[in-house]
């Protein structure tokens, strides 16, 4: 009887211990700097662009993840490379062999970068709609204004004015 106290004990102390440790965080606000500089992309670059961050687009779902990479088709992509338009991805819930073994092989096939939040913490107050794309706009790091887009023709919009159509790329590079 006395080791099943200790028992109980033990385990309303770990519990206790486990809910202070998932204490809810706070939700990003308008005004807030975002800090993404521990993300890596999908072929293991360190993310570079702090202090050029326009738009960030997060994705949190496959709806929304193919919202955005039918939008990057008709853009100017080196806006992503050069860091005005952050792609960020939260992958902290997928399984790490199946991350490991075929998400991030694939990721890697886009020509852009796509930031991964593997452990969640990077994204976990940033705000989220069901099938839609949350775009926050940035200036010198600070959320200025957070936007959720659910269909592509809007993030197109969105996107072009940043980066431009993707004939300008096309262009440049058959120069």
């Amino acid at each position: 009887m006395k080791r099943m106290s200790w028992l109980v004990l033990l385990l309303t102390i770990v519990g206790s211990a486990g809910c202070a440790a998932n204490a809810p965080v706070q939700p990003l606000s308008i005004g807030q700097q975002v800090d993404f500089s521990l993300l890596e992309d999908q072929r293991g670059n360190a993310f570079a662009h702090q202090q050029d961050m326009k738009l960030v687009l997060y994705v949190d779902g496959m709806k929304a993840k193919n919202l955005v990479r039918d939008a990057l088709v008709d853009v100017d992509q080196s806006c992503l490379s050069e860091g005005r338009v952050v792609y960020l991805a939260d992958i902290s819930g997928m399984p790490s062999l199946i991350s490991s073994l075929i998400a991030i092989p694939r990721m890697r096939n886009y020509a852009y970068p796509i930031w991964l939040d593997r452990t969640g913490l990077a994204t976990d107050a940033l705000p989220v709609q069901d099938d839609a794309v949350t775009v926050l706009t940035l200036e010198q790091q600070a959320v200025k204004a957070v936007d959720f887009v659910a269909d592509t023709p809007s993030l197109l919009q969105r996107l072009r004015t940043e980066c431009g159509p993707a004939s300008q790329q096309m262009a440049q590079t058959g120069a």
